[in-house]
């Protein structure tokens, strides 16, 4: 593995992350971006960037789960769902606003947030086992946005850029049961005069199978989902753009709603 390629790559994106111009996919570091030829590199740069998140004082709180439906997984040629990490200073306040500096071409997506009251450390983890770890699911935002310019052209682009992931927003908890199906979940995203359909099957069919991939994908890695984790399981909704001055609304139905204020 090009150790130097990881470390570049993957301190010009923590920094674009917080701020910092963004990394040029094209002209003169396409050469660098076309380096990217393969998800196993690409998840060693994302895990460059969360060494360095670590090392700056950050707390790592979770995880996301990107591509979580089959035309999303098209669009970047993969065969499987990928992963990001959550970061503390990220999350939003229920009902903080959102700040678009230093986000490029932030996208609000409708999301199923999970919250583990067990560590799930096996390797055929299915999604019974994750309805029966689980502590909490909440409606909840994720806030996307691509650190190289003009986008990610391919999978490990995405991937080495965690995944697009930037801000979050956990709504109400609400206790898991047996009368609640989230896969039978139908959401509504609203901004202003616009509106975005969804539904919880576009999630893998489940937002739970989504996180079992999580903690399977995982454990190839050498870790798990741990007691306490957030895990974001894929948007209901199709990615919206948005910008500063919208109020975004989404409902879940009988999971709640959530609404933000971006600035």
């Amino acid at each position: 593995m090009n150790k130097e390629l990881v470390a570049e790559l993957g301190r010009r994106l923590w920094q674009a992350s917080g701020g910092a111009a963004a990394v040029e996919s094209t002209g003169v570091d396409s050469a660098v971006a076309d380096r990217l030829d393969g998800i196993e590199l690409a998840y060693a740069v994302q895990g460059a960037t969360h060494d360095l998140a670590i090392a700056a004082g950050e707390r790592a709180i979770g995880y996301k789960v990107g591509l979580t439906a089959q035309p999303a997984r098209e669009t970047f040629g993969a065969d499987e769902p990928a992963a990001g990490y959550l970061l503390a200073s990220r999350l939003l306040e229920d009902g903080e606003p959102l700040s678009t500096a230093g986000l490029f071409a932030p996208l609000a997506e409708v999301e199923v947030a999970f919250t583990l009251g067990e560590a799930l450390p096996g390797p055929r983890v299915t999604a019974g086992d994750v309805r029966d770890a689980t502590a909490a699911v909440a409606p909840a935002f994720e806030i996307v946005d691509s650190r190289w310019r003009g986008g990610a052209r391919t999978l490990p682009m995405l991937v080495a850029d965690n995944t697009n992931a930037a801000r979050a927003m956990v709504g109400p908890a609400v206790a898991p049961s047996a009368a609640l199906d989230l896969s039978k979940i139908a959401a509504t995203l609203t901004i202003g005069s616009r509106t975005v359909p969804g539904s919880a099957a576009a999630v893998m069919g489940d937002p739970a199978e989504a996180v079992a991939w999580l903690a399977r994908h995982l454990l190839r890695g050498g870790r798990r989902l741990e007691a306490g984790d957030i895990v974001l399981s894929g948007t209901l909704c199709a990615p919206t753009a948005i910008s500063a001055g919208d109020h975004l609304v989404a409902d879940l139905g009988e999971l709640g709603r959530i609404a933000l204020d971006v600035n």
